[in-house]
């Protein structure tokens, strides 16, 4: 796995956003950004290209940049193709989470042996508007910013998934946090369940962030 070669791409927002998530990204585990562009689709290999055949431009430009970046992160050439999850197909012992807000892409990757499961979000501050933040924050999450609130369920809920959890709306999980201090731990509860996944976010000068894990068993 590789830092460096995604760490100088546009040293200003990249080098803020590689700052957060190593901040709040657990012990172990190797953090990239890199800029969304539309040059990587030249890059997607044809079992990759056919997972986005029929997307918008825009959700191609995403996927590409977010394959050049795992790939450049795995210090590999071969395609990565997706699980029937829609998660990344790693190899064994490898564990791993991306997000893209448009404009940025991100991961964490990690090692299997410490980690079962890896998620990671980011959104721009105030992504999350008025109307939309009913459909996420629950009555008793009443004074979380709406965005945080987003960003950490995704990434809670991306760390979930991949450790074998099944579909989950906004309003399964509740978010409890330390309020006023970043980066800060958070907790997401799955509700119905009773289960928790833990994590931690932070902002940078445009974003929160969210990076979430589920420990593996011992």
């Amino acid at each position: 796995m590789n830092e460096r070669v995604v760490a100088e791409a546009e040293p200003g927002e990249v080098a803020e956003l590689l700052a957060a998530l190593r901040a709040i990204a657990p012990p172990g585990v190797d953090v990239g950004a890199m800029p969304i562009s539309a040059e990587h689709e030249a890059t997607l290999h044809p079992g990759e290209l056919e997972l986005v055949a029929s997307a918008v431009p825009r959700r191609r430009r995403e996927f590409a940049t977010g394959r050049a970046l795992l790939r450049a992160m795995l210090g590999t050439a071969a395609p990565v193709l997706v699980l029937t999850s829609r998660a990344p197909a790693l190899p064994v012992g490898v564990v791993a989470s991306l997000a893209h807000d448009g404009d940025m892409a991100v991961v964490v990757i990690g090692a299997g042996s410490a980690i079962s499961a890896l998620g990671v979000d980011l959104e721009p501050i105030g992504a999350v508007g008025e109307a939309e933040a009913r459909v996420v924050v629950r009555a008793d999450e009443a004074g979380l910013d709406p965005t945080l609130a987003f960003v950490a369920k995704e990434a809670a809920y991306k760390a979930w998934s991949n450790s074998g959890g099944g579909l989950l709306d906004h309003h399964d999980v509740r978010i409890t946090c330390a309020a006023g201090v970043l980066p800060a731990a958070f907790s997401a509860e799955i509700v119905a369940g009773g289960a928790t996944v833990h994590g931690m976010l932070t902002r940078t000068s445009t974003r929160w962030l969210a990076v979430a894990a589920v420990d593996a068993p011992r």
